[in-house]
């Protein structure tokens, strides 16, 4: 399954959009890059694993700054986030899959959970990459909107099979659906 030669592209232009954004951009000589990559447990594994070996494949091969990042893996559960500090040298390897925070759900996740969590626990990561191929729930537009605000929104990409969702796409919808 994983990513085709033009996604990695699109992939890579994504971040880097998300990484040149006001305010945003990461200070090499000052502080070393943090992302954050959120695992949607509800997902097919072979999906998550096909998927995100080749985003980080391709983020380290398509620049020098992919080298020294601190990663942090979010398992996103229906009731349970949890979060776990991986080098992303083991996120190539599938070694988030191994682990006991990994656990399989049936029930599409809560993204107004997940948004309220990264806003409280990753809001300093530079760029957050959701791996999702089913819909979430949302309960709350307004929560969701307030979560993405101010910053969250532009650091924010889903990553699913048939294409790549950005945080400022989501919070234009949560914005609609609020009014």
């Amino acid at each position: 399954m994983g990513l085709t030669q033009i996604q990695k592209i699109q992939l890579n232009k994504q971040v880097d959009k998300i990484l040149h954004t006001p305010g945003n951009q990461p200070q090499a000589e000052k502080n070393q890059l943090e992302m954050a990559f959120v695992l949607d447990c509800s997902a097919s594994l072979d999906f998550l694993k096909t998927t995100l070996t080749d985003a980080v494949a391709g983020l380290k091969a398509h620049d020098k700054i992919f080298q020294n990042v601190r990663s942090n893996v979010v398992y996103w559960g229906r009731e349970q986030l949890t979060t776990e500090v991986m080098p992303m040298s083991f996120l190539q390897m599938g070694k988030p899959f191994t682990q006991e925070a990994y656990k399989t759900v049936d029930n599409a996740p809560i993204f107004d959970n997940l948004c309220a969590y990264l806003k409280l626990y990753h809001a300093r990561s530079k760029c957050i990459l959701v791996f999702t191929e089913k819909e979430y729930e949302i309960q709350d537009a307004k929560q969701v909107y307030n979560s993405l605000n101010p910053f969250l929104k532009t650091k924010l990409l889903l990553v699913t099979p048939q294409n790549f969702i950005s945080g400022t796409v989501i919070n234009m919808e949560m914005l609609q659906e609020k009014c």
